[in-house]
């Protein structure tokens, strides 16, 4: 078999993949809360109690993420784990995530003649938010408590109790003593 077999063989079964996933999407967004729920749950990593999923939420490799309890995610949002390097996403409790924000924890390599795949993980920490349209990018972990500002780029780590914001991402400020205060 040469090589140019090999690849269509892959892009075939890589589109046979997108297609099935898709179309159970299309089917989890019709279906009402509680059952959209129950719907990732037969296919994610781990899926904790009391996680609300609106419509449209997209998980290309839902096996390499976990998603830990009372997790809100709203429509529009995309993660992105690694298949080939095997990285996950990880949402720990009582994380917020805006529409539209999206995780990659996959990326390319700019230096590879045919840019071989890279990944890192991204681990979302307790009582976070993420803003809407926020892109978080691999190796990013979220600290506990912490916030980031809709549309910002993170690029880097952020600590705990930050508040990020632009694009990249930059600490703008500290969530203060109260937000330190576990309800």
């Amino acid at each position: 078999m040469t090589s140019d077999m090999r690849w269509h063989g892959k892009l075939l079964a890589n589109h046979a993949y997108l297609y099935a996933l898709n179309a159970y999407y299309l089917l989890l967004g019709c279906l009402p809360e509680p059952l959209r729920g129950l719907g990732y749950r037969f296919v994610l990593g781990r899926l904790g109690s009391g996680v609300y999923f609106d419509a449209r939420v997209y998980i290309k490799f839902p096996w390499l993420v976990e998603i830990g309890s009372k997790v809100s995610i709203n429509r529009g949002v995309e993660i992105y784990p690694s298949y080939r390097t095997g990285n996950k996403v990880v949402i720990h409790d009582d994380v917020r995530i805006g529409p539209h924000a999206r995780f990659h924890a996959a990326g390319h390599d700019i230096e590879s003649p045919d840019f071989t795949e890279t990944g890192a993980d991204i681990v979302i920490g307790p009582r976070s938010w993420i803003g809407a349209g926020a892109v978080i990018l691999p190796g990013v972990h979220v600290g506990e408590g912490a916030v980031v500002a809709a549309g910002s780029i993170v690029t880097r780590s952020v600590p705990d109790y930050a508040v990020v914001a632009g694009a990249p991402a930059r600490v703008i400020r500290d969530r203060g003593e109260s937000a330190r205060q576990v309800r």
